[in-house]
């Protein structure tokens, strides 16, 4: 029984199952963009097709890819205006993960649209600051 507790817990683990991310809701939402601690900076494509043969393809591709986006700084905010729930299959990954359409509020790039993986965006939530009065 422990056995097969075990086995069942390592291939959760090892195999993640699809993300289910409710695109419904994504769309209007504020975000940051904010790749990773060793390479911040995001890159937004022109076109959904364009990102989805960026992830997906050769490095050869993906040098000529590179002239159709924008590389925004780390930080920099945009609204959602599109989600594809696990339209994207990154080479290196097992699970897919969402396309976001997006328009840029803030930076050098401000007004732009573009796309973007989900993985790349950090959902910004809006907290009221409220005092309490005795």
């Amino acid at each position: 029984m422990l056995k097969r507790v075990v086995a069942l817990l390592l291939g959760a683990l090892l195999f993640p199952a699809v993300a289910n991310a409710d695109c419904s809701t994504m769309p209007g939402s504020r975000i940051t963009l904010f790749s990773s601690n060793y390479d911040p900076d995001v890159l937004v494509w022109d076109s959904r097709r364009r990102l989805l043969d960026y992830v997906t393809d050769s490095y050869q591709l993906a040098k000529l890819l590179l002239p159709h986006a924008l590389l925004a700084r780390a930080g920099t905010l945009a609204i959602v205006t599109k989600c594809r729930p696990n339209e994207v299959h990154p080479k290196y990954r097992f699970a897919p993960t969402d396309a976001l359409g997006i328009r840029v509020t803030t930076g050098e790039y401000r007004g732009h649209y573009g796309w973007v993986i989900v993985d790349d965006v950090h959902v910004l939530v809006d907290h009221a600051l409220h005092r309490q009065h005795p």
